[in-house]
Parts: structure tokens; C-alpha cells; sequence
């Protein structure tokens, strides 16, 4: 992890995911939590969770990995278009 505000955002995406993937099959969980992360995080925050997918200590459980791998695949689709 490369910065503690880094570390936040990692975080906060574990904990978002624990709370939207409760009960939920893991698509619906994984989009739940992307749409929770295009709708209410700034640019710049999603912009450093995407870059952290990188690392590979980026410290995110499995689901939260998933939502923000959706997250990178729904900014990418916009960047091309």
C-alpha cells in the first residue's frame, strides 16, 4: 500500500462490500458495490482504487477485488467511448 489515505480507501471498499454483500449472490453484491462506488466516490478516489488492483498487497477481500475490477472495466468502457 503506497500511501495511508491509500489504505483508507482499501478500507472503505472492504467495508462497503461486507454491508451491499450481504445476502446477495456475488454478481449482484460485486455490481451493487460498483454502482455504490460510481455514484458517491469522487474521481480521484476511484481513480486510486483502480491503480491499487495493481499491487499485489492491495489487502481487499475477494469480493471488494471484484466490484473494483468492475469498477476499472465500467471506467475504461467510458474512457473509449
Amino acid at each position: 500500500m503506497s500511501t495511508n489515505n491509500d489504505a483508507n480507501l482499501i478500507r472503505m471498499t472492504n467495508q462497503i462490500a461486507i454491508n451491499l454483500g450481504s445476502g446477495r449472490d456475488e454478481d449482484a453484491a460485486a455490481s451493487a458495490i460498483c454502482r455504490h462506488l460510481e455514484t458517491f466516490w469522487a474521481r480521484a478516489m476511484k481513480q486510486r482504487l483502480v491503480a491499487s488492483l495493481d499491487q499485489a498487497d492491495n489487502e481487499l477481500s475477494p469480493l471488494a477485488h471484484r466490484a473494483a475490477t468492475l469498477l476499472a472495466t465500467r471506467l475504461a468502457e467510458r474512457q473509449a467511448s
